[in-house]
Order: structure tokens, then sequence, then C-alpha cells
């Protein structure tokens, strides 16, 4: 019989656990605005996702431009029309691969670690001896992670867009033999404030994501080894899928917004 109360819940944990991850956000929210949280913990994640995770970022971020570039030239140089390359990179770049990659490199070297850690935790009964000392989780735990995240998840994003930048200027000017100025002008003709705040709100839902679900999954964990590393699995998986989601939800919102309100906006 348990057996078979089991198997009809699983199909909707996901709902439960996605409502438990919501509510941390919330209340790690609460503690951060309130400023209920561990300051030292705060310095120490924010070292994790900033300058741990930087030369990951900068050198995925670096050959993904490299590689964007060259494909997007090889089809202009068909048609004669490298003049617009820099407008092609500047798009994709900056409003959907600066944002994905600096996500998913945070899930992946960050999200992962958070979760093993935390999972470690409640399955070693040191979380419960944070609630005997009555400290809580969240502000304990959840609440430093968060905002290191929503702060270092937007500055990595845009070292991202610079270095994918640096890597299509390179590929411009050796494989094209396109003037780099020609190459910048046409980036800044498409590139404008409303992108920016675009890139930097995907990154803020990026982090918020990473931290949320890690820190949640991490809190849950329950079988011992086996259960932190299933643990760790499944937060990076899910933080993945939850950035994939969320940049094609944005970006799809912000065209269909963007055509009615402003139709140059999609050219």
């Amino acid at each position: 019989m348990e057996a078979l109360t089991k198997l009809g819940r699983e199909p909707f944990l996901w709902l439960v656990e996605l409502g438990e991850s919501f509510r941390n956000f919330i209340f790690g929210s609460i503690c951060i605005l309130s400023g209920k949280f561990s300051k030292k913990e705060f310095l120490d994640q924010a070292s994790k996702f900033g300058f741990d995770t930087l030369p990951v970022v900068a050198v995925v971020s670096f050959f993904i431009g490299l590689a964007l570039t060259l494909q997007i030239s090889k089809q202009l140089m068909g048609i004669g029309n490298t003049s617009s390359l820099g407008t092609s990179v500047a798009v994709s770049i900056v409003r959907e691969i600066g944002p994905v990659v600096a996500g998913v490199m945070i899930a992946a070297r960050v999200g992962g670690a958070m979760a093993a850690e935390i999972a470690t935790m409640t399955v070693t009964e040191q979380v419960d001896a944070l609630r005997i000392m009555k400290l809580s989780p969240v502000s304990f735990l959840i609440a430093p992670r968060l905002l290191a995240s929503l702060i270092m998840t937007p500055l990595l994003t845009v070292f991202a867009i610079y270095i994918g930048s640096v890597g299509g200027m390179i590929i411009a000017i050796s494989y094209v033999q396109l003037d780099p100025y020609m190459f910048f002008d046409s980036f800044r003709s498409v590139v404008g404030n409303r992108d920016i705040l675009i890139a930097l709100f995907k990154a803020f839902i990026n982090g918020a994501l990473v931290a949320t679900l890690s820190c949640t999954f991490g809190l849950e964990t329950t079988g011992g080894a086996a259960g932190v590393g299933h643990t760790t699995t499944k937060s990076v998986v899910w933080a993945m899928l939850g950035i994939f989601f969320f940049n094609f939800l944005i970006t799809n919102s912000v065209y269909s917004v963007g055509k009615i309100l402003d139709p140059t906006f999609v050219k």
C-alpha cells in the first residue's frame, strides 16, 4: 500500500518541490530585506559565485563568441554583407548568449556544490543542530546564498557579454578582415540600454533560480551519500531547465510587447 501511495504521489512531487522553493525564496528575500542573515556566510558565498566562477565563464564565453561569429560571418560572406556582422553578433550575445552562458556556468559550477554542501549538512544532522540552537536555516543558509547569487550573477553576465564580444571582434578582424571600428559601430547601433536591462533581468532570474533550487533540494535530502549525489544532480538539472525556460519566456514576452509598443525593436 505504501508503494502505491508513493507511486500516486510521485508525478506531483515536482509541484511540491517548486512550491517549497518559492516559499524559501520569499522567506529568504524577507531575511535579506530585514538584514537578518549571516554576513560572513554572504561574503564567502559571494567569493564562490564571483571570483571562483570568473575563469570558467571567461573561457566558455570567449570560445562561444569565437564560434558564433565564425558561423555568422560565413553566412554573411556568402551574401556579401559582412558590414552587418557586428549587429548579428550583438543581438545574439547581449540578448541571449551572455545571460544563458553565465547562468548555466553558475548552475554547474556553484549550484551543484551548494546543493551538495547543504545536503551533507542535512544528512549529518547539522541543519537540525542549527534549529536546536534557534538559528533559522533560511536566514543562516538560504538568505546569504540567495543574496550572493542575485548580486554576482548579473555581474558575471555583463562579464560574459564583454568577453564574448571580444572573441567576436577577434574573428571579425582576423577572418573577415573587418575594420574594428565598423564592427563596434554596428554593435552599438543595435544594442541599447533596453537590451542591457533585459539581459540583467534574465541574470537576476537565473541567480534566484540557482540559489533557491539548490538550497531547497539540499534541505530536503535524505538517504545518506546516495541522497547527496542525487540532490546534486537534480539541482543542476532543474536549475538549467529553469534557466532555459525563463529565458524563452522573457524573450517571447519582450518581443510580443515590443512588437506592439515599438515595431522597430524586433527588426
